[in-house]
């Protein structure tokens, strides 16, 4: 121990000594561990971090595998959810949970309606994670009944608190439920959450009887192990769950699989891979950063031979001289993970700010223990990474040659100097791996900003509203395995009013709706064309399909939507004249090539009693973000669809999104929708209000956001770089100062010197960009999953980048090779 201190003690002098080379070692290391903390928080809050749960390591997630598809997984539709239920052997409980958006009704003290987030779960649930309320109760088996939930609600502690003034009354008082009075029965602990950050609420699971015998698959499954079961036996129980289900019912679970994974992996898995991505970035530049303070040391070394051969001299043995000069790496690595927490902790307050809303867990980031204790781990192994070559060639000079040069300048030894150079090259290539994954995401983000859409989405607000689907529909019957509800014709007239009244607004120039927001996808649906067979294969079947928009009059021309041929739907297309469709150029040129669809008539495969409708136009194609090419696409009234719907398609029926076109800023028009729509129907919200350019821009939050981080770490990690390749050129000229003195003298020109500090530098530089183009075509397929109209492998990004570090290099190297040509021949020849 006393060695230890004092192995500390004259470390700290000797740093001191150097306050240059000590402040720029720490920097390095600040930003390369600081970096690697910050993205180890997310990990640690996402991937690591503890759930409100009991007994979590016997929570698992339960999901369907579709066929031929191992690696995707869906929810469970309501038969297999009760058929896991009875035949499992290996579940102790399950629960379900399906999340939706809900509406709070205006109430008597005068509170507005509002959009609220809530999930709609089965009793089972709270059961199955052991989680009990901090107020009140959950509900029960009892008022979880087919056909008849009942109207209870469970809230979170944000919403008691926000919406209700934290009133310790709350429980049993009512509230306006999607038009349904509701009690509130309980109040869930501060900080319980489940899938979803932003659920305000949990209500019964409303399943009726047709849903029994089919349903989409919507539901999230979570279950407890039994005591002494584990993962993989779970697995293999349900695996011949699966099975069973298939051989049962094959119309609708042949080669259908069942997934059980933790529920850790069930609810935040599809984060682990972009996490990783990140985490990789933040090693390479912590790496960088090592071979750049490695390099200092290396440096520095030369300046220290003259005292380590003193040591080994009066006795001291090479393992102290090791250990020493590892103490002081370490001291580094120390220094530079404070400081990397303090740029973690200001840096994990940006990732949080510019993280996209669907980031999950935002509210619990932060660095915590375990993360101290990681950035600790990561310093102490960085300290001994980079300093221990150093050390080693350091600790072993020649003692006579050593003693003899302590008199006069000395210079790098040649396998110190081959180190430095092979650092140098590790840290051009790693940069250039960051910059060209930063470079894809770059050209991923130009180009979803650049896409042609078809369409003018500038000047454009848009807003949605929803109906409560339990009370506007009643389910009738079932057809092709979905339950079929009769729809009120209610939602349809309300929505009238509201379009009527939006098109009288002051400032709107246009206006209309649209059942699925504009720009986006919707649901496919397969249909008969007049004259030709329907085909009979499933995979044919949906090749015969395009997606089915319903819309109000006036679309095309608010969404500046061009005709092609034909004409636009007016208000003459009611529910009880013909019915008709306009389609899209692409539907036009996949089901009739080299013909006029105009008069053409279709049926769409919806319900028993639907009509036939008539083509009446064909619109230009529109794109929405992330799509590869236009899809086919149909476009009908909304007021013209059957009464009777097939689930799941029945909540297109309750839904509609406005867009209105503005003299100005559309956002200006806002307060006016609003009261508008309040007047109308006061119970129901305004939801979504924003402008389609602020839509779009939140679709690609993500590219944004990896663009964001993959660039400042690339740039951080060339800045490092570009500093590794200065100290080289920079030592070598220090270490050469006599020696181009002497070429000078001797009638060298400046071009000559220029050429030969240059020429030490280039073999680096092509060497290191080498081995980046390498590395960079392996890593990058890892962004493959994140990346739109770019291949991972694209030429000109690889080039650009290239050129671009190669500058940047060429710049780092070209400062100190300038100053040796400035060197006094007379100076140089006494430079010692």
């Amino acid at each position: 121990m006393k060695n230890l201190w004092q192995d500390l003690a004259f470390g700290v002098r000797m740093l001191l000594k150097k306050p240059g080379f000590t402040a720029a070692a720490v920097f390095s290391l600040g930003l390369g561990i600081g970096a690697n903390t910050s993205i180890f928080g997310l990990i640690n809050t996402i991937l690591l971090g503890s759930l409100p749960f009991q007994n979590v390591d016997r929570l698992v997630v339960i999901s369907d595998v579709p066929p031929n598809n191992p690696k995707e997984t869906q929810g469970a539709s309501i038969p297999e959810y009760l058929a896991w239920q009875k035949q499992n052997r290996s579940l102790e409980v399950l629960g379900a949970m399906s999340p939706g958006l809900h509406e709070f009704g205006a109430q008597e003290n005068g509170v507005v309606a509002e959009r609220t987030q809530g999930e709609n779960i089965t009793p089972e649930l709270f059961q199955t994670l052991g989680v009990a309320p901090a107020m009140g109760r959950v509900f029960t088996a009892d008022e979880d009944q087919v056909d008849a939930p009942a109207p209870v609600m469970v809230i979170t502690d944000r919403l008691w608190h926000r919406r209700f003034a934290s009133d310790p009354n709350i429980v049993n008082k009512t509230v306006i439920l999607d038009g349904r009075t509701t009690s509130i029965i309980g109040v869930m602990p501060s900080g319980f959450r489940l899938a979803d950050d932003n659920t305000e609420f949990w209500a019964p699971l409303p399943v009726n009887r047709f849903q029994l015998r089919g349903s989409a698959r919507f539901l999230t499954v979570a279950a407890r192990l039994k005591p002494g079961v584990t993962v993989p036996q779970a697995q293999a129980d349900m695996d011949s769950v699966a099975a069973q289900l298939a051989k049962d019912y094959p119309d609708r679970n042949k080669g259908w699989g069942i997934r059980v994974e933790p529920i850790r992996q069930g609810l935040f898995g599809w984060m682990r891979e972009p996490l990783m991505i990140l985490e990789g970035a933040v090693a390479f530049v912590l790496l960088i950063a090592c071979a750049n303070v490695a390099g200092l040391l290396l440096a520095r070394a030369s300046s220290r031979r003259t005292e380590v051969a003193v040591r080994l001299a009066l006795g001291a043995g090479r393992s102290q001289i090791v250990r020493q000069l590892l103490t002081e790496s370490v001291l580094l690595s120390l220094l530079g993970g404070v400081l990397g927490v303090a740029l973690a902790a200001w840096g994990l307050r940006v990732l949080v700010a510019l993280s996209p809303p669907w980031f999950p867990r935002l509210h619990e980031i932060g660095i915590d223990l375990r993360v101290l204790g990681f950035t600790a781990l990561v310093s102490i192994v960085t300290g001994l990474a980079f300093g221990i070559a150093p050390a080693l060639m350091t600790s072993k000079p020649d003692l006579v040659e050593t003693l003899k040069e302590s008199t006069r300048g000395a210079g790098a030894s040649g396998s110190r100097q081959r180190l430095r150079s092979t650092l140098v090259a590790s840290q051009i290539a790693l940069s250039l791996v960051l910059l060209v994954g930063a470079g894809l995401m770059i050209s991923t983000f130009v180009r979803l900003r650049g896409i042609s859409l078809g369409c003018d989405p500038s000047g454009l607000l848009t807003f949605q509203m929803r109906m409560p689907l339990t009370q506007y529909s009643k389910p009738v019957g079932s057809y092709h395995g979905f339950p079929l509800v009769d729809i009120s014709p209610e939602p349809a007239q309300l929505f009238d009013r509201v379009y009527e009244r939006l098109r009288a607004m002051p400032g709107v120039l246009s206006a209309a709706g649209s059942t699925y927001p504009p720009l986006t996808e919707g649901p496919g649906m397969t249909f008969a064309i007049e004259g030709r067979p329907m085909p009979d294969r499933d995979t044919d079947r949906d090749a015969q399909s395009a997606v089915f928009l319903p819309v109000t009059s006036n679309f095309f021309a608010t969404m500046k939507i061009p005709f092609l041929r034909g004409r636009d739907f007016t208000l003459r297309d009611g529910a009880t004249t013909p019915w008709v469709t306009v389609i899209n150029e692409a539907m036009a040129r996949r089901f009739w090539p080299n013909e006029d669809p105009i008069g053409r008539h279709i049926t769409l495969d919806l319900v028993p009693d639907e009509r036939p409708r008539e083509v009446i136009g064909v619109v230009r194609d529109t794109v929405r973000l992330w799509q590869t090419r236009p899809e086919p696409v149909m476009y009908v009234p909304h007021v013209q669809q059957p009464l009777h719907f097939r689930g799941p398609y029945q909540f297109s029926r309750m839904i509609m999104t406005f867009v209105l076109r503005s003299s100005g800023d559309p956002m200006k028009l806002a307060p006016a929708v609003q009261k508008a729509v309040a007047e109308i129907n006061p119970n129901r919200a305004v939801g979504d209000i924003r402008t389609v350019e602020q839509y779009m821009g939140q679709q690609i939050q993500e590219p944004r956001y990896y663009m964001l981080l993959l660039g400042v770490f690339a740039v951080v990690a060339t800045v490092l770089a570009a500093i590794g390749i200065y100290g080289v050129i920079a030592f070598a000229v220090a270490q050469r100062t006599r020696e181009i003195g002497l070429r000078m003298a001797l009638g060298a020109g400046k071009g000559d010197v220029l050429k030969l500090m240059l020429s030490q530098a280039g073999p680096l530089v092509v060497s290191g960009l080498l081995l980046g183009l390498l590395g960079s075509f392996a890593v990058t397929r890892l962004l493959v999953s994140e990346l739109w109209g770019v291949s991972a492998t694209d030429p000109v990004t690889f080039v650009a980048v290239s050129l671009l570090l190669a500058v940047v290099s060429a710049l780092a190297c070209f400062i100190p090779a300038r100053r040796a040509v400035q060197v006094d021949p007379a100076v140089a020849l006494r430079y010692e």
